[in-house]
């Protein structure tokens, strides 16, 4: 396994370059897909629900799937970059027709939201696990595995922001047909192909700038056979990782305020907070602002903080700032919804949000590498691709979890969808004070049970050091039980 200081600046631009495209799927789904097909297409909020949720239960499957595959794949181009190579063009393509729908029933609507998603989403698993799975195998040092992901991540977000330019700024800009831009159904369409065409490029960037180190990376001693068995195999080994299970079972709990926080977003910023399509983009850009900043800090302060202390006060501060303003405003003391102020109000908040929130990203990210090594020492197998199979579909359970339970609570709350609505005032009051609770108050509560099984995590800079130096004299003593790094096949 190489050292970060064996790695050239291009090498790891390339690599974090890839998570740009994650970074706009995600961004993607957890912000328009749920808006566009109720708000816009008028599809019923608990359709829309049942259809995410189903796909998060695909994910379940093909998220361990892909990473067993990947940790047992023999091939000359390693067992990562054929997956990378062969996700980008497809992947494009089905985010292009999740948002541009042939069909106008509620049962169309329906089957063309599950179908385009799930593919979206498996298309993505084929991509996403291989890339992340790769950055633990770019190192295995304690401190500079947070440098891999801070970049990782960092770019992840520039992904986001990418989408919320090119959406509010340009696509969704508002007309005089349509003052909220993002209600414009045939704007979908033409945004969702520059986004794929972004996809591609980020992708195939990534694939080919670290497609050098394929002979540096490990390889498995054997062919894998049986991968369906072999996946349940490799997930129950790994869930007996005490410090893996804490990680997964956090962050599956916590999914649902995040999600939900997410898919409400538009719903707040447009009927709620009255905000117009430019100033949208100020306040969804702030977050990506903020976190960028955070990334830049984390391995400043990787030396001072474990990892665990790291994901628990950035997963409290982001409760604290994004429902803050909700609770604000009927305090009395945050800006009267389309003003200027609020713009700005809510622009620090989502900042404020993002710096601290960077910290969950990066700690876990890392954390999770670190947990591949314990599992070595335990058992002789390095299993990245299993638990950063588990960690991408922990990260898009975010917006199905997220999606479903915020498409069933539109319902409840009898929220009106469809052409007519158009501005606040369309809007029955009641149904918008609803929201609020839920989008405000009610997200901080799902945080609590998260943290105290964040918590639970036990692996701390010296336990790491002292297993990666029990690693590197067992095969300095040449233990066979342990793989070794070997060129391509």
């Amino acid at each position: 396994m190489s050292s970060t200081s064996d790695l050239s600046a291009h090498t790891k631009f390339s690599y974090w370059v890839g998570q740009v495209a994650e970074g706009q799927k995600g961004a993607i789904f957890a912000l328009f897909l749920l808006f566009y097909y109720n708000q816009v297409l008028g599809l019923s909020g608990s359709l829309c629900g049942i259809a995410l949720i189903i796909a998060m239960a695909v994910d379940a499957i093909t998220d361990p799937l892909m990473g067993s595959i990947s940790d047992g794949w023999r091939s000359r181009w390693g067992r990562r970059h054929p997956f990378m190579y062969g996700a980008a063009v497809p992947m494009a393509v089905a985010v292009y027709f999740t948002l541009h729908p042939m069909v106008d029933s509620q049962a169309g609507l329906f089957v063309w939201l599950l179908v385009s998603s799930i593919a979206a989403r498996m298309l993505m698993t084929l991509y996403s696990v291989p890339h992340m799975a790769l950055g633990a195998e770019m190192t295995n040092d304690y401190e500079e595995r947070t440098l891999i992901v801070a970049g990782r991540s960092l770019f992840g977000y520039l992904g986001q922001g990418v989408v919320y330019f090119f959406g509010f700024v340009v696509f969704f800009a508002a007309s005089e047909e349509f003052a909220n831009g993002q209600l414009n159904r045939a704007a979908y369409p033409p945004f969702a192909l520059v986004m794929g065409a972004i996809m591609i490029v980020s992708i195939l960037y990534s694939a080919a700038g670290t497609h050098h180190l394929i002979p540096r990376l490990q390889r498995p001693a054997k062919p894998q056979a049986h991968a369906i068995k072999q996946v349940f195999l490799d997930t129950g080994e790994a869930l007996r990782n005490v410090s893996f299970r804490w990680i997964v079972i956090g962050f599956l709990v916590v999914a649902g305020p995040v999600g939900t926080g997410l898919a409400f977003a538009l719903y707040m910023n447009t009927f709620f907070w009255e905000v117009p399509p430019t100033g949208m983009a100020y306040i969804l850009g702030a977050t990506p602002v903020g976190t960028a900043l955070g990334y830049l800090f984390a391995p400043l302060l990787a030396p001072y903080l474990e990892k665990r202390q790291s994901l628990i006060v950035g997963a409290l501060g982001w409760a604290v700032f994004a429902v803050a303003p909700v609770c604000l405003h009927y305090a009395g003391l945050f800006p009267a919804p389309g003003t200027l102020g609020v713009v700005v109000g809510l622009s620090v908040f989502a900042f404020l949000a993002g710096l601290v929130v960077s910290q969950v990203g990066v700690g876990v990210g890392s954390m999770l590498g670190d947990v591949a090594d314990e599992q070595e020492l335990a058992n002789g197998k390095r299993q990245e691709g299993v638990f950063y199979g588990a960690y991408a579909f922990v990260n898009k359970a975010t917006g199905g979890i997220g999606g479903a339970f915020s498409g069933f609570i539109l319902d409840l709350i009898d929220w009106p969808r469809g052409e007519h609505v158009r501005s606040a005032a369309d809007i029955p009051p009641d149904a918008l004070f609803a929201l609020a609770m839920v989008a405000g108050p009610g997200l901080a509560i799902g945080f609590l049970p998260a943290v105290w099984c964040f918590m639970q995590y036990r692996l701390d800079r010296d336990r790491h050091r002292a297993i990666v130096a029990e690693l590197d004299a067992r095969r300095a003593a040449g233990d066979t039980a342990l793989p070794v790094t070997a060129g391509p096949t």
